[in-house]
């Protein structure tokens, strides 16, 4: 079962989000160890833009030139699920504030799905739009299209 730390109770630091995180959902085939070192890389190139709400660690990499307003990336949770959704909102803002219009990341599972459908709601009366696919592989793609209307405060 997965080991869920509310951020109201206790804030964790990144490095360890990030371990708790990957711990619980696997790395596809490669030990933590190795997963953890690639995070460790991922974050130090140019672009990378890492931002933590609550006890959720958003890893990201912005584009460059025509694609400057273009982020894609991955959170790394282990808070509550209205926490997420508080912490995804708060990211949200924090990319309108970099003047980020695009954001697109990849994530598995149905109860990540079921957040990010209620977040899908929680924008829908603002210029944001979260829209959601599947791939092949049964994983999942979610694409923000990031307005400039404040966002929805505190779920």
């Amino acid at each position: 079962m997965a080991e869920i730390i509310s951020s109201n109770d206790e804030q964790l630091v990144a490095p360890e989000i990030i371990r708790m995180a990957l711990e619980q959902l696997g790395s596809k085939g490669n030990s933590v160890a190795t997963a953890l070192a690639t995070v460790a890389i991922e974050g130090t190139l140019e672009g990378a833009d890492t931002a933590q709400f609550g006890n959720t660690v958003f890893l990201a990499q912005q584009g460059r030139g025509d694609n400057k307003n273009k982020m894609v990336g991955r959170a790394f949770n282990v808070d509550t699920g209205r926490n997420y959704l508080n912490n995804c909102l708060g990211y949200l803002e924090y990319l309108q504030e970099k003047n980020i219009t695009h954001y697109t990341t990849s994530f598995e599972g149905t109860e990540v799905l079921k957040l990010i459908q209620v977040l899908q709601r929680l924008v829908k009366n603002t210029d944001t739009s979260v829209y959601i696919g599947q791939t092949e592989d049964d994983d999942y793609v979610g694409y923000c299209k990031i307005g400039k209307d404040p966002l929805p405060q505190d779920v």
